[in-house]
């Protein structure tokens, strides 16, 4: 088995057992890593015991994502795998901040991609003290290009799929991204 701790949330590991060989990812980047060894422990049960018999699964939760399968996937951009939440509210004025967002997003996964840990939090401002809070996330084995690539891709599907929500997480298999719109109550 070999471990590699990559600093600032990550972990790849890899079994090999002639002649299989599994491969799994741990990714987490908003809790304590005694939590996330936690939240990799729930993840792995509830993968055992939903998907027993499974070559490759993967596991999003609020604090932290599980991936493993039995092929190499290191360094390979996930577009296959695909999972959003979305708020069942639209933004308010959605219409006139969507262009801004897309460009907010858009510098978010260009700083994230080249700056370890690859992941970045920010707040843009839609007006009358109101803020969007987001973040973007890749996982640490991808090279620079393939986060952007992977964030990219995250940021086109959201017209299609909730883009005009008051928040949004989206996870694919090496990348994600998440907003929430934060509204002034005076």
């Amino acid at each position: 088995m070999f471990i590699t701790k990559i600093p600032f949330s990550f972990y790849l590991l890899t079994f090999i057992f002639l002649p299989q060989s599994a491969f799994r990812q741990s990714l987490w980047a908003y809790i304590e890593e005694k939590d996330c060894q936690s939240c990799i422990a729930n993840a792995t049960n509830e993968i055992r015991s939903l998907c027993p018999n499974s070559k490759g699964a993967i596991k999003w939760s609020q604090n932290c994502t599980l991936k493993y399968h039995n092929v190499d996937f290191f360094g390979h951009i996930d577009h296959e795998t695909w999972f959003f939440t979305k708020d069942p509210q639209n933004l308010t004025d959605y219409q006139s901040i969507r262009q801004k967002k897309s460009e907010w997003l858009t510098q978010l996964a260009g700083q994230a991609s080249i700056n370890p840990p690859m992941v970045l939090f920010g707040q843009l401002d839609i007006g009358e003290s109101n803020k969007l809070n987001g973040s973007v996330q890749c996982t640490r084995d991808l090279l620079s290009l393939d986060c952007m690539k992977c964030l990219s891709y995250s940021i086109g599907f959201l017209p299609k799929c909730c883009d005009s929500r008051k928040a949004v997480r989206l996870f694919s298999g090496t990348c994600e991204l998440r907003f929430e719109a934060y509204y002034n109550k005076a």
